[in-house]
């Protein structure tokens, strides 16, 4: 099987980096910033509630509601290994012997993320007696720091930016996703002047809930409603629970999971919702880069030259809005499906100058349904970054 794991490219001059005394005889990986998001999950609220909220006989889930699976754990061990290998073909030295040079941390928030943290320790340098670390109380700001009262997105702004983002919601494929949903879902309950409340017809609505933002009606509905159908899928659900459309279930996933994008980007990938989100991850990856202490992240330190951080698709939506980031994989219909990773690194050349690559990982539909990553093919694609200046 090929490799599907796909690569986004950016380069930016830097300033302010120290180097080491060597002259080596091409560019130097010199560090590493990993975001990755967990493994497969069950959906965050339980069958019955789904089934109440959407009128879908959802599947029982063999874990709670929010919990990675066993199956889960297997993919994104899978995606640990192609990662490691990468980095060891590269040459980078954190991975090569037991050192130091290695830190990984995880939202404490979430078992999921816990997990996800302990799988990429377990893979990543085996043998080297690494262990995933986390905030043992309270929200932690590195992954939310809205949640964690460090900041509030400013409530003009975002409704401001989500205003100009409607349009997002009534373009064709999203409205396509939303009658595919429907029709999947809850078939006639939008018939009538009276549809019932799994009408998915309903417009988006940004509400505000302990000083953060949310969506809800038919949108945000539709776009949870294609992430649990893309859940099931990975997770190796037998296609019999899809219903009528068990014939063509990625094809049918292609069609749906436009809503969910829609959905991202009308409210995590806003900048002002972002920024307030992950402004804190985004200046401790500048910190990390740049040589400067990492104030926010306990047991980072001048030696750590691999940097783990396992988090959520929220936090990967909020880096993309915060530096100008954007990617899409032919082969899987997620940008931020389970397991993508998002890697910052900081290369040396010879001429002693310091580029800042940006990579993303995933592994497609087939892969994740099979818990496969496979491979070392890799594409690439140059951005125009933005508001990533280090000193």
């Amino acid at each position: 099987m090929k490799k599907t794991h796909s690569v986004v490219l950016l380069a930016l001059f830097l300033t302010g980096c120290s180097g080491g005394a060597s002259v080596p005889s091409g560019p130097v990986l010199e560090k590493v910033v990993l975001l990755s998001r967990h493994g497969i999950r069950s959906p965050t609220a339980s069958s019955a509630a789904l089934r109440e909220k959407t009128g879908f006989d959802w599947p029982e889930w063999s874990v709670t509601p929010g919990e990675m699976t066993p199956h889960g754990a297997v993919a994104l061990g899978a995606m640990v290994q192609a990662v490691r290998t990468h980095y060891v073909d590269l040459g980078f030295n954190p991975l090569r012997s037991c050192s130091d040079g290695v830190w990984i941390w995880a939202d404490g928030a979430d078992h999921r993320t816990q997990q996800t943290g302990q799988v990429w320790a377990r893979g990543l340098v085996p043998d080297c007696h690494v262990f995933a670390q986390w905030q043992e109380c309270g929200p932690d700001p590195v992954f939310n720091a809205i949640s964690a009262g460090r900041a509030v997105p400013s409530k003009h702004e975002t409704e401001q930016a989500f205003a100009s983002m409607l349009p997002v919601s009534k373009s064709a494929d999203v409205q396509h996703g939303l009658h595919a949903l429907q029709t999947v879902l809850a078939p006639g309950a939008c018939d009538g002047v009276a549809h019932t409340a799994w009408c998915l017809r309903d417009d988006v609505v940004l509400e505000w809930k302990k000083g953060a933002p949310r969506l809800s009606g038919g949108g945000a509905t539709g776009g949870m409603a294609a992430e649990s159908l893309l859940l099931l899928y990975s997770e190796g659900f037998p296609l019999d629970v899809f219903g009528p459309s068990s014939g063509d279930v990625p094809g049918l996933l292609n069609t749906v999971m436009p809503v969910h994008e829609a959905e991202s980007r009308m409210l995590r990938r806003l900048p002002v919702v972002a920024a307030a989100r992950n402004g804190v991850m985004a200046e401790s990856i500048r910190a990390f880069l740049a040589d400067r202490p990492v104030t926010e992240i306990p047991g980072v330190t001048t030696s750590t030259r691999l940097l783990v951080l396992a988090g959520h698709d929220t936090n990967q939506d909020a880096l993309a809005a915060i530096f100008g980031l954007s990617w899409t994989f032919d082969d899987q219909p997620d940008s931020t499906a389970p397991d993508t990773v998002l890697a910052f690194e900081r290369w040396r050349y010879l001429d002693r100058h310091v580029e800042v690559k940006v990579r993303i990982f995933h592994q497609s539909l087939e892969e994740l349904r099979a818990g496969q990553a496979s491979g070392v093919e890799r594409s690439m694609q140059t951005l125009e970054p933005r508001n990533f200046v280090l000193p």
